[in-house]
């Protein structure tokens, strides 16, 4: 029964009086309307049979006034049921100004004049009931994915903590934010990003409990907001992790769908929505900055926060102040056994904090859009060291890495045009190496700037290829010279079978489109062997060397083909030893 019946009586009676008073002026207009044609029936039946007795005038003057007062009686009876259908009318038209709630529909009965008004309420009333409930709904939820917006989330957390704390129970907030969605807007569109905002909507619902609340906080960020301690709240967040580890099809194209996860308990880390938010935020960004997954937040969190929002300005000071510097790995040729590349890796030489590995700063420059800066600057670097090699007669490629964003700007082919003339040098002798997410972007912007590069002489190189989901069709048009593979498929290659036919087939894949292909991560002689035997042209990695600084490069390179000449059965006793 809904809450407002009880309220109804008090509008009954008042409702019955105006019925009663309809009815009573239908009486009378009735019966007054009754007396000319019973006084013209009467004067017609004196005329045609002449006059009548006093019995005869009785009878007539009786069955007149029993006419009018069954005239009178019908329409009393017409008038107070039209009434109170037409209260009834009234009185839904004044819940429905009040009462947003559902709403019953009014019985229409008779299908006259009154039922279509009553019909036509009936509609008036719906209509504006899924207007308020649309009204409702937005005010509520997103409307890109359907779940509870950030409005509902908190409303949500305070009611679980008032329960909580009645119950002596705990509760867990996890914070959820998509790793590179940024590089999915910027490569493949916003719409592609909206789809998978959808799909990870949808996995999240389809992955935790019943009793659990899914939101989305906005932008890339949604909330779980689940009941039970840490372990409950690790177990649903493994889970989530290893369903979102499924790629997303967008067209030809595949999406890793990778995601990080901040855990804040109630009432551990906090005892009121603001607090629990910020503390899961706070442990997500230590998640994404160590590619752990999932963190939950340790108790430091406000000078993890303060660290991580000062590492902007000091990236930014640090390469104004000359405190990056690019390290070089040799690449060794293994057709002759000679060094034929190498590839420079950039380096962070903190003041305070020390030798910052490119893990804790690379994402974060990424996010805020310095990765554009430090990319300028490692292509400069890049083309000068090359010159300098040249200069010191060695016939050698300088491989740096660029961002997938980098190629999305669409000046940047511009900017590496400048680069290499303010360092006056040869094209040819730079390599470019992009992550195959990056290389394969459909982006029109990202396609001009491959083919601009690409006629400018640089050498372009899919880095880390076998992560990504680069298909035939894609290589076949892009206008790159080489492949990398990534280090996760090198390791223990000789002992891996999977490993080893990914290797066969990229080496082979390599050699059907006429790319060198360059195996990363190389760490044993067995390993080493095993790549030689497959036919890669080319391996870098710790067995050959660790990073050189710039200042070593030139002498290590010059001592090793010094030895070749001198003795190379001395040189290749020297590369084959164990270490």
């Amino acid at each position: 029964m809904r809450a407002d019946r009880p309220a109804e009586p008090s509008s009954a009676t008042p409702a019955f009086r105006r019925g009663a008073g309809l009815g009573v002026r239908f009486a009378a207009t009735a019966a007054l309307g009754m007396l000319p044609v019973q006084g013209v029936g009467y004067l017609l039946a004196v005329r045609a049979i002449g006059p009548l007795g006093w019995r005869t005038q009785a009878v007539l003057v009786t069955m007149c006034v029993a006419n009018a007062a069954a005239a009178a009686l019908l329409a009393w009876w017409l008038g107070g049921r039209a009434a109170r259908r037409l209260g009834r009318v009234r009185q839904t038209i004044e819940r429905s100004v009040k009462d947003a709630g559902d709403r019953e529909r009014l019985e229409i009965g008779v299908r006259d004049e009154i039922g279509a008004v009553i019909e036509s309420v009936n509609a008036l009333v719906e209509s504006a009931a899924a207007r308020e409930r649309r009204i409702r709904e937005s005010a509520l939820s997103d409307p890109l994915t359907g779940l509870p917006n950030r409005a509902l989330l908190v409303d949500r957390i305070r009611h679980m903590v008032k329960v909580s704390q009645r119950a002596h129970a705990a509760f867990s907030i996890a914070l959820l934010d998509i790793d590179r969605f940024k590089v999915v807007n910027d490569t493949l569109g916003h719409a592609a990003g909206d789809i998978l905002l959808g799909e990870v909507a949808r996995r999240l619902r389809s992955t935790v409990r019943d009793s659990d609340t899914v939101a989305r906080l906005g932008g890339d960020e949604f909330v779980l907001l689940m009941a039970g301690g840490v372990e409950a709240a690790r177990e649903v967040s493994r889970r989530v992790i290893e369903t979102m580890k499924a790629p997303l099809r967008h067209g030809d194209q595949l999406i890793d769908v990778g995601i990080s996860i901040g855990i804040a308990l109630f009432p551990d880390h906090g005892q009121d929505d603001v607090t629990l938010l910020r503390h899961a935020d706070t442990a997500m960004y230590r998640a994404k900055r160590s590619r752990s997954g999932e963190r939950v937040f340790d108790g430091d969190g406000a000078e993890v926060q303060r660290s991580y929002l000062s590492l902007l300005g000091e990236m930014r000071a640090g390469l104004e102040g000359g405190q990056f510097e690019l390290d070089y790995q040799p690449k060794l040729a293994l057709r002759t056994g000679l060094i034929a590349g190498l590839e420079g890796l950039v380096r962070w030489n903190h003041p305070v904090r020390g030798r910052v590995p490119p893990s804790e700063f690379i994402p974060f420059a990424e996010q805020t859009g310095f990765m554009r800066e430090i990319t300028r600057w490692v292509v400069g670097c890049g083309a000068r060291f090359s010159r300098t090699l040249t200069a010191a007669g060695l016939d050698l490629t300088v491989s740096v890495n660029v961002s997938a964003l980098d190629i999305q700007n669409p000046g940047f082919a511009r900017e590496v045009l400048d680069l290499l003339r303010a360092a006056s040098s040869d094209p040819k002798r730079l390599c470019l190496e992009i992550t195959e997410s990056g290389v394969v972007s459909e982006s029109e912007a990202a396609m001009k700037n491959l083919r601009a590069i690409a006629r400018l002489g640089v050498k372009l190189s899919v880095d880390d290829f076998g992560t990504g989901y680069a298909t035939l069709k894609q290589l076949q048009q892009l206008p790159v010279d080489e492949l990398k593979i990534d280090r996760s498929f090198v390791t223990g290659i000789q002992r891996n079978r999977g490993n080893l036919a990914i290797v066969r087939s990229t080496i082979e894949l390599g050699k059907q489109l006429g790319l060198k292909v360059v195996a990363e991560g190389v760490e044993t002689l067995e390993e080493l062997r095993c790549l030689a035997r497959l036919g890669c042209d080319e391996v870098q990695g710790y067995y050959l060397s660790k990073p050189l600084r710039e200042a070593d490069v030139a002498g290590w390179i010059e001592m090793r083909h010094a030895l070749y000449e001198s003795s190379r059965e001395t040189y290749f006793a020297m590369l084959t030893e164990k270490r």
